[in-house]
């Protein structure tokens, strides 16, 4: 007949002071005794892999540029009054438009990966918008 195994040796602290024995007579992943019951898990839904990463649209960036060229427009009505003449709005007109879209388009670039909250999008567009806009005047100024 096999002999039974041995039992195991109670570990060497298991006389010093203030020392609890321990009992392994609790279920596999129970709370201990007197501990409030585990909250439930909250359900995982659908794994990270099947959904498709939100991304910043154009026209939101769009929309953030917009916000500087309408500032610009009433900038400069309070600053100069309304143009003077046909040629004069066109030129404004044509030149804000070309403006956006270019600032538009450069925040889209930097901001196309993810989701950028709208307020993101107005503060990274004023930098692009008010340098652009300043160089597209510098340049007309010249010619």
């Amino acid at each position: 007949m096999a002999e039974p195994p041995p039992e195991p040796r109670p570990p060497s602290w298991a006389g010093a002071p203030g020392y609890s024995p321990y009992s392994d007579d609790l279920p596999p992943h129970a709370p201990m005794p007197g501990a409030p019951p585990y909250p439930a898990a909250p359900d995982p839904g659908r794994a990270p892999v099947a959904r498709p990463r939100a991304r910043t649209r154009f026209r939101a960036a769009l929309g953030a540029t917009a916000v500087w060229a309408a500032v610009n427009v009433v900038l400069v009505l309070l600053v100069s009054g309304a143009p003077d003449g046909a040629e004069a709005l066109g030129r404004f007109v044509g030149g804000l438009l070309v403006v956006t879209s270019a600032a538009a388009l450069a925040l889209w670039l930097v901001a196309r990966r993810r989701t950028w909250s709208f307020w993101m999008l107005v503060v990274v567009a004023a930098p692009l918008f008010w340098v652009l806009r300043a160089v597209l005047l510098a340049a007309s100024a010249t010619t």
